[in-house]
């Protein structure tokens, strides 16, 4: 439900990115298959690259554990998912694994970073255009 969410708030600004000259790329965690049915079903305009091995989530030191998912805010993160038309299918990748949002400039340099303390955290879409200089 929240990685639904998640890529539905970054479909609605990928124009905007793309309008400051940057691109867009989402890394999950299921397989091949699972990514490329998750990318098709959101008729996603962006790149959606996978990583079952989470060596990229180590690398950006999110978190993964049952007490970042399993938190008292997860039931009004999954309240306001759920009233904005969001519903938890079958989970795919590591239900475990939090994620994050990171701006990178093309010489390297890291422009924006948001870790996810829980599920369903996630960044805030104005952040991130801000840190294009953009918004």
């Amino acid at each position: 439900m929240f990685c639904r969410e998640q890529v539905a708030q970054l479909r609605d600004i990928n124009p905007q990115i793309e309008a400051a000259g940057a691109e867009l790329t989402v890394i999950g965690n299921g397989n091949k298959k699972q990514a490329a049915s998750f990318a098709a079903e959101r008729d996603l305009k962006f790149r959606l690259l996978t990583d079952p091995g989470l060596r990229s989530y180590k690398a950006a030191d999110l978190k993964r554990s049952v007490t970042s998912t399993f938190r008292p805010s997860l039931v009004a993160n999954g309240a306001r998912a759920m009233k904005a038309g969001f519903r938890q299918g079958m989970v795919q990748g590591d239900a475990f694994q939090q994620g994050g949002a990171f701006v990178v400039a093309k010489g390297g340099e890291l422009l924006f970073e948001q870790r996810s303390d829980v599920a369903g955290d996630h960044v805030e879409t104005d952040a991130l255009l801000a840190a294009l200089d953009v918004g």
